[in-house]
């Protein structure tokens, strides 16, 4: 369904000027790359918030598909852009949106006057927020991972379609 795209040509190594060693290798390198690259995925994760907001507030309606259709985008606008890790880039964009969403609507529930009591139990109120997080960085995986992919299979078939043109 999906072929192997490969790697996209001339790209400088994305970990070029990293250093980092020990058992905590993994998570610094995703760090290193994010903060060498944080408008691939802070500004795709501020119109996933719009998108997510949209979504979850006309959820019935066309404003609500909308929404849908600009989250989703946005985290594949991620992915093509993030092109060093794209999924990891997907990731980041869903999860700044969404807690930019959740504490907008917390503190503008506080601001009415709601207690924590108001919601239930803490149990109540945390568990389906990490559940909703969690559902988030999964769409924001898949749709980061699918924006590399198109950015790399594009470029494998423009740079097939290339020699057969006739040069003069």
């Amino acid at each position: 369904m999906f072929p192997p795209a490969p790697r996209l040509p001339n790209r400088p190594d994305p970990l070029a000027g990293f250093t980092g060693t020990g058992p905590m290798r993994p998570i610094t390198v995703r760090l290193f790359l994010l903060r060498r690259n944080p408008l691939a995925w802070l500004l795709p994760g501020i119109v996933a918030f719009v998108g997510f907001l949209a979504s979850f507030s006309y959820s019935t309606g066309v404003l609500g598909l909308i929404g849908t259709f600009i989250l989703f985008g946005a985290l594949i606008g991620a992915g093509w852009f993030g092109w060093q890790r794209p999924a990891l880039f997907g990731v980041a964009a869903a999860l700044v949106g969404f807690l930019i969403a959740a504490a907008i609507v917390l503190i503008s529930f506080a601001q009415r006057g709601a207690t924590p009591d108001t919601f239930g139990e803490p149990a109540e109120v945390i568990g389906p927020l990490i559940l909703q997080g969690v559902y988030q960085s999964a769409l924001g995986f898949l749709g980061g991972w699918y924006g590399g992919y198109l950015r790399r299979r594009q470029t494998q078939l423009s740079a097939e379609q290339r020699p057969r043109q006739r040069r003069r």
